[in-house]
């Protein structure tokens, strides 16, 4: 279960479309320590067994935890409470707080949006890799500098 104090957010929330740095993206994707891993539970006080601690994790996680475990998450927010303030993806949280407890198909929704969060993330870490090598200048030398 989602624990931990609410931290501050930052106030300005980013379009779907936003670049990410290559940090940012970095800092998403990574594995967080135990402490700050997600435990899934049925009910208070009643773990399932099943922690994550990535958005890989996590969304494989999703596919395995009973239907009541994503429900109970999802009417106190603790998915999109984690994945904003631990995680720090402000994106994916706004995504998941649209998927409703009630939704016939949630755990097929929340999967997809794990994964559909993931490759735009994978594909902007490649982009910012491929942009950076693309404007790469080379130092310029005199003739005499070259020539010692």
């Amino acid at each position: 279960m989602f624990s931990h104090e609410k931290k501050n957010q930052e106030t300005s929330v980013r379009n779907v479309n936003a670049k990410l740095s290559q940090s940012e993206v970095e800092k998403i994707l990574r594995t967080v320590p135990r402490d700050e891993a997600f435990y899934f539970y049925e009910e208070v006080g009643k773990p399932v067994g099943y922690i994550a601690r990535s958005l890989v994790d996590f969304r494989d996680k999703i596919n395995s935890v009973r239907w009541s475990s994503l429900v109970f998450h999802l009417k106190r927010k603790d998915f999109e409470n984690w994945v904003s303030e631990i995680i720090g993806d402000s994106e994916l949280a706004k995504r998941i707080s649209n998927i409703r407890p009630s939704d016939f198909d949630l755990k097929t929704k929340l999967c997809a949006a794990v994964d559909m969060r993931i490759k735009e993330l994978r594909e902007m870490s490649s982009t910012s890799a491929v942009v950076s090598e693309d404007f790469f200048v080379a130092p310029r030398f005199s003739e005499t500098e070259l020539s010692k």
